[in-house]
C-alpha cells in the first residue's frame, strides 16, 4: 500500500472521529458535522482509488464522475452526501438542522458498508 493510500485511510477515520467528538461536545455545529461526514466519505473514496487504480481524482468534479463510473454501487449515497455538504457549508449554514446531520450520518454509514476499509 502506498503512503498516499494509507494517508487517505487514516484521514477518513480521523474525520469520522472528529464527527464523533463534535456530536458529543458541540451540538450547535450541525453544518460542520455534515461537512466532516462528507470528508470522511471523500477520503474513503480516495483510498479506494489509490489502492485500486493508483490515480486519485484531483477535484470534486473528477471524483464525482469517477465514482459514478467506477463505483456505481455507492454513487447515489456519495452524490447525496456531497450535495448535502455543499448546501450545509455554502448555502444553508446556520439553517442546517439536526435532520440533515442524521441523513448525512445514514448516507455515510451506507457508503462505509459498500466501501469498507481494511
Amino acid at each position: 500500500m502506498s503512503q498516499d493510500a494509507e494517508w487517505y485511510r487514516q484521514q477518513s477515520e480521523y474525520n469520522r472521529s472528529v464527527y464523533e467528538w463534535m456530536d458529543e461536545s458541540r451540538p450547535n455545529l450541525t453544518d460542520w458535522k455534515v461537512a466532516v461526514l462528507f470528508y470522511s466519505a471523500l477520503h474513503r473514496v480516495n483510498y479506494w482509488f489509490a489502492t485500486q487504480t493508483g490515480k486519485v481524482p484531483e477535484n470534486h468534479a473528477e471524483r464525482n464522475r469517477r465514482v459514478r463510473r467506477e463505483l456505481p454501487h455507492i454513487f447515489d449515497d456519495y452524490r447525496d452526501l456531497y450535495e448535502l455538504s455543499m448546501r450545509a457549508r455554502y448555502r444553508d449554514g446556520f439553517r442546517t438542522h439536526d435532520s440533515h446531520r442524521v441523513h448525512a450520518l445514514d448516507l455515510l454509514g451506507r457508503l462505509e458498508q459498500g466501501l469498507p476499509l481494511p
